[in-house]
């Protein structure tokens, strides 16, 4: 049976489909996503719930700060060398983090580029806080930064910054027109978030705090 996407914790696309329900009605229910589960498919390696190899983070969004910002524990099964996480899998995190973070703010992207820099090991089981936040936006191009520190002392761990192509609605469409996914209902997400991050960088700008 294929997974239902869910939105913002409202209108999973099975219950429209089944519940034939008019786009406006759709619309008034949809508001703007607060984790990555709110949009993302149940079997996401980095949020999804359903993936028992996944890493389960939830990339919730900070609307204070225009953020995407957690605590987060590596668990045994993404060893690297005995004790530490797999690089790889901070790679994962950092790129999961950053990409959710834009579609808090009204982007749809793919990866262009990831730049990884390992400061210290990471720990397994130890807490760390992610941090990532927007640098720039040109175009049809995103640029974010990311930090891994380690919770109980502030250290530096891991840094990334990345650089994202910004998907046109033409081209969400040929990519989606094949599956279930719910283009539609997750461009008025999108539209909403949009919304959500030019209220965000604006108040940021009065308050002149650099987003």
């Amino acid at each position: 049976m294929t997974q239902p996407f869910s939105f913002c914790g409202k209108v999973p696309f099975e219950g429209i489909i089944r519940n034939k329900m008019e786009p406006e009605a759709i619309y008034r229910e949809i508001k703007a996503s607060q984790n990555g589960q709110d949009w993302h498919h149940k079997n996401c390696f980095g949020c999804g719930p359903d993936n028992t190899k996944g890493i389960h983070a939830s990339f919730p969004f900070h609307e204070e700060s225009g953020e995407v910002r957690f605590p987060f524990k590596i668990e045994k099964a993404f060893e690297g060398a005995p004790g530490y996480a797999h690089g790889g899998v901070l790679a994962t995190l950092l790129d999961e983090a950053q990409g959710v973070l834009c579609f808090h703010l009204g982007h749809f992207v793919m990866t262009d580029q990831l730049y990884m820099r390992y400061h210290k090991a990471v720990p397994l089981n130890e807490k760390v806080e992610v941090r990532c936040w927007v640098t720039m936006v040109r175009r049809r191009r995103l640029y974010t930064k990311a930090t891994i520190h380690l919770y109980k002392t502030g250290e530096l761990l891991v840094s990334s910054k990345a650089r994202w192509y910004d998907m046109s609605e033409r081209t969400m469409r040929r990519m989606f027109q094949d599956t279930v996914f719910p283009i539609d209902t997750l461009l008025q997400v999108l539209e909403v978030n949009q919304r959500r991050g030019k209220e965000i960088r604006k108040r940021l700008k009065l308050q002149n705090i650099e987003p």
